[in-house]
């Protein structure tokens, strides 16, 4: 009886050191997980912030070249004598040509507008018409809206 007894208090003695073992085992490996996770966080966060701070400058570009475009635009309608700058020598001959008045500017926009549906291109439109390539994009974009 008393081997059964020394087994039996073996076991129960075995048993409480794994409990003992096995708690000090959880704690100590917690926060060492629980940092590593948290160096990776951090490390994605730093990533997105980066990412979101790209993505904020190339909006604000995009916003100020808008707003420039916006303000030419403004401009030309305001004076119909305003004109873009020439992008070649042919462009600048075109416009000492001939400068549309302003009810010829809604024929050119409908003219642009069916040469576009019809599948020419700028370039070749501008030629058709007699103005600059500038001023084609510019009737496109009026058309569009």
């Amino acid at each position: 009886m008393s081997t059964v007894l020394v087994i039996v208090l073996n076991i129960i003695l075995l048993f409480i050191v794994f409990v003992i073992l096995l708690n000090r085992i959880k704690k100590q490996s917690a926060p060492r997980v629980l940092d590593e996770y948290t160096k990776e966080v951090e490390a994605l966060i730093v990533e997105l912030n980066n990412a979101v701070d790209q993505t904020v400058n190339i909006s604000e570009e995009r916003i100020k070249e808008l707003k420039r475009c916006i303000r030419k635009a403004e401009r030309i309608i305001k004076d119909p004598k305003f004109h873009l700058p020439a992008t070649d020598q042919e462009d600048a001959n075109r416009r000492k040509e001939r400068t549309p008045e302003p009810q010829d500017r809604t024929n050119l926009m409908k003219k642009t507008k069916h040469l576009f549906a019809m599948g020419y291109t700028k370039v070749d439109i501008a030629k058709k018409l007699n103005i600059t390539a500038p001023e084609v994009e510019f009737l496109q974009s009026l058309s569009r809206d």
